[in-house]
């Protein structure tokens, strides 16, 4: 009888003798962890009192892989100004292999803010996580309203402007709206309300009032302000260029796009490779690659008193814009007045 209390009193205390040994080493591994991994000691703890036999890593959900496709918010948005090239921009852009965007303007912000922000993610096209989405609606920079609403979206979104002459813009929003009404078409100068301080024309040339709100809702570094005739006469210099505020590697080739002497501006060149991915996202007209019949409409005639009335009205406007971006344009009805 003495015999059997010994051997289990003996067996009882190489039990205990174990399970205090196991104990320490476990508390000894926890606390090397927590000194030399203190990253993962949180987890190392949590697997200690898991039930589950799946290492923590694989039980986390995994992220979507980057080449699965998905319609997402977009990280730049083309805001302005109308007249201004915005839309060829938006289509040289998608030949970037890294850029999707949408065929029309959405007008979100604008028009149908009424709707919420899934019914807009909803309207972009399928994208990778390593893809930019883009999209242009002229009229974003028209009102402190809409900018704010995009500032309310994503305060760290990419804001692209386009500038032009703002001569030569008035001339095109008319050549815009007389096509609507002709032959009844007013003078240029009646369109502009008869003379070059009217409040139609200030709208059209003061592009630093609306850049001013731009500013002061957004980061400078966050704004790329841009030319048309820029983007007209070296459309491979302003892509490179917005592909570097982008964070994306130029692979744009010279190849890309042929000059049409007919039009007088760069169209896509039907024979390259990344024609079919442009025509698949902007309005072209097939056989020549080239933006539809509305675009590169016949500008009209100023008389050289009014001219010189706009001019000499515009100038200051203009000095504003250049103070504001820290860049100036060298636009061809300023050269030389």
């Amino acid at each position: 009888m003495c015999k059997k209390i010994v051997s289990v009193l003996f067996v009882l205390s190489i039990s205990i003798y174990i399970i205090l040994e196991v104990s320490t080493s476990l508390e000894a591994h926890n606390i090397l962890r927590q000194h030399w991994f203190p990253e993962q000691h949180d987890t190392f703890l949590a697997s200690l009192h898991s039930n589950d036999s799946t290492p923590p890593d694989e039980a986390s959900s995994s992220p979507l892989l980057e080449d699965e496709t998905q319609k997402r918010l977009p990280d730049c948005l083309i805001i302005g100004f109308s007249k201004c090239g915005t839309t060829a921009l938006r289509g040289f852009l998608t030949l970037h292999p890294d850029i999707v965007s949408p065929l029309r303007e959405i007008r979100y912000f604008t028009s149908h803010y009424e709707e919420n922000l899934e019914w807009y993610k909803n309207q972009m096209p399928l994208s990778t996580a390593a893809q930019i989405t883009v999209e242009k609606s002229a009229g974003y920079i028209s009102t402190s309203e809409s900018l704010e609403r995009i500032r309310q979206m994503n305060a760290s979104v990419k804001l692209v402007v386009m500038v032009r002459d703002p001569i030569t813009r008035l001339q095109s929003e008319y050549a815009r709206s007389v096509s609507k009404n002709s032959p009844r078409a007013p003078s240029f100068r009646t369109w502009c309300g008869g003379t070059a301080q009217s409040p139609s024309v200030l709208r059209l040339v003061d592009y630093a009032t609306p850049l001013e709100q731009v500013f002061s809702l957004f980061p400078r570094q966050q704004v790329l302000v841009l030319s048309e005739e820029l983007l007209e006469e070296k459309p491979l210099d302003i892509l490179k260029e917005v592909y570097g505020f982008l964070g994306l590697k130029n692979t744009f080739e010279k190849t890309d796009l042929v000059f049409n002497e007919e039009k007088g501006f760069f169209c896509f060149n039907t024979s390259s490779p990344k024609y079919p991915k442009a025509k698949g996202s902007i309005v072209l007209n097939e056989k020549t690659g080239c933006l539809g019949s509305h675009k590169g409409r016949a500008h009209p005639e100023i008389g050289d008193r009014f001219f010189k009335e706009l001019v000499d009205f515009i100038r200051p406007h203009n000095q504003r814009l250049f103070s504001l971006i820290g860049r100036k344009f060298n636009w061809p009805n300023f050269k030389g007045v």
